[in-house]
C-alpha cells in the first residue's frame, strides 16, 4: 500500500503538489487554446489567400 503520510512536512508538500498540478493544468489549457486560435487563423489566412 502507498504511504502518503508526510509527517511534519505535509503542510509544505501537499500544497506544493496542489500548486504544481494547478499550474501544469493551466499551462496545458493555455497551449490548447492557443493552438486552436492559431489553427483558426491559419484557416482564415488560407481562405483569404489568392489562388494561383
Amino acid at each position: 500500500m502507498i504511504d502518503l503520510d508526510m509527517g511534519a512536512y505535509a503542510a509544505f508538500v501537499w500544497p506544493a503538489w496542489g500548486i504544481s498540478a494547478v499550474v501544469l493544468t493551466a499551462l496545458a489549457v493555455r497551449a490548447v487554446v492557443a493552438a486552436r486560435r492559431w489553427n483558426a487563423e491559419l484557416k482564415q489566412l488560407d481562405k483569404d489567400a489568392p489562388k494561383s
